[in-house]
């Protein structure tokens, strides 16, 4: 019997990185040609865009922002599993993607891993929120509008709350 080799979970998303990288460095004449039109950019966007969506989304990349709904939501639930908790990419992906699109690539010595920093440093990073928020966030994250993730939350009405990751399982062990 051959054993399947387990592939690590860093591994995986050293692989997707260097995908997503070769996938805009490949496209990146067209996207910035007169060639491409706005229909076309949208697609290589929304593409790229759902690739980064695929990476991991773990705890890590939790900015320790919760709204102050979600947070309140937590501690009067009787049970944590009652409270619906939406993770928001603070930074839209479609708009990761055109910036990614945007690099000077051949100045880059190292595109995956100039992904890989991107991802956990602006565009993997998340705020908790309720599904509700999020759903009024999606307007104020569009291409056109967006113009930081404070401006979106401004304008969505929603405040953000620092919460360690201690303090939120402090939340959760107590509600269990």
């Amino acid at each position: 019997f051959l054993n399947k080799m387990e592939i690590s979970k860093e591994q995986k998303i050293t692989d997707k990185a260097e995908i997503i990288a070769n996938t805009i460095i490949s496209q990146q004449d067209f996207y910035l040609s007169e060639k491409c039109n706005e229909n076309h950019k949208q697609l290589l966007e929304t593409m790229v865009g759902a690739a980064i969506w695929y990476l991991p989304q773990g705890i890590e990349l939790w900015t320790e922002q919760i709204s102050f709904k979600a947070f309140e939501k937590l501690l009067s639930a009787k049970k944590a599993k009652d409270v619906k908790l939406t993770k928001d990419h603070q930074f839209p992906r479609k708009i990761a993607a055109s910036e990614l699109f945007k690099i000077k690539w051949e100045k880059v010595e190292d595109p995956k891993a100039e992904v890989l920093r991107l991802y956990r440093t602006k565009y993997g990073l998340f705020n908790y929120v309720l599904p509700d928020e999020n759903k009024r966030l999606v307007k104020y994250q569009k291409a056109k509008i967006f113009k930081s993730p404070e401006d979106s939350y401004n304008k969505a009405g929603i405040k953000l709350k620092k919460l360690s990751i201690k303090e939120l399982k402090s939340i959760y062990d107590l509600k269990k």
